[in-house]
Order: C-alpha cells, then structure tokens, then sequence
C-alpha cells in the first residue's frame, strides 16, 4: 500500500467512524477507531516521504482536512452522547438514594 493509499484508508475508516457516531454505533465507533489508530501508527512509521511532493502532497492535505472535519464532528457526537449518559447515570444515583432513604425498613 502507498503512503497515499494508507492515507485514505485513514479516511475511509474516519468517515465509518462518523456515520457509527451519527447513528449511536458506539462499541462499533471504538472498534474502528482502534483499527484506524493502529493504520496512523503505520502511517507515522512508514510514510517517510510524510511532506510528498506536488500531487501526493495536496491530496494528502486534502485527506488530513477531511479528516480532521470527520474527528471534530464525531468529537461533537460524543460529547452529545457523554452528558446524556451522565444524565442516566445521575437520575439512577438519584433514584437509589431516594429509594435508600424512603423505603421502610
């Protein structure tokens, strides 16, 4: 695979992670994004030429914004899911200690 190809495998998996965040795909948005760290740790390895020149270099530029885009809105998604799960996890404390304290004994 070329430097350039590895890259948009970076991306196609990116986007995966995108649309599993857009539709509450939580575990499997963890699966890829282990899969896509582990493509970046290749990439940062054997990319050496990482600058590339005229062609190679722009459409590694246009892959990168791409998915820097694709990570801001799946960090937007996350965030949205995190303080819904904070939320849950607030009105059970809630409710068990009210449970705790009004129930006879």
């Amino acid at each position: 695979m070329s430097g350039l190809q590895a890259y948009e495998a970076a991306l196609e998996l990116t986007e995966r992670m995108l649309a599993c965040a857009r539709s509450a795909q939580w575990d499997r948005l963890v699966d890829i994004e282990k899969e896509r760290g582990s493509l970046l740790e290749s990439i940062a390895r054997d990319d050496r030429d990482a600058a590339g020149e005229g062609a190679v270099r722009d459409g590694k530029r246009r892959i990168l914004a791409r998915m820097i885009a694709c990570d801001e809105e799946v960090a937007t998604l996350t965030q949205d899911w995190m303080a819904e799960l904070r939320q849950i996890l607030n009105s059970v404390d809630t409710s068990q200690k009210l449970e705790r304290t009004y129930s006879p004994r």
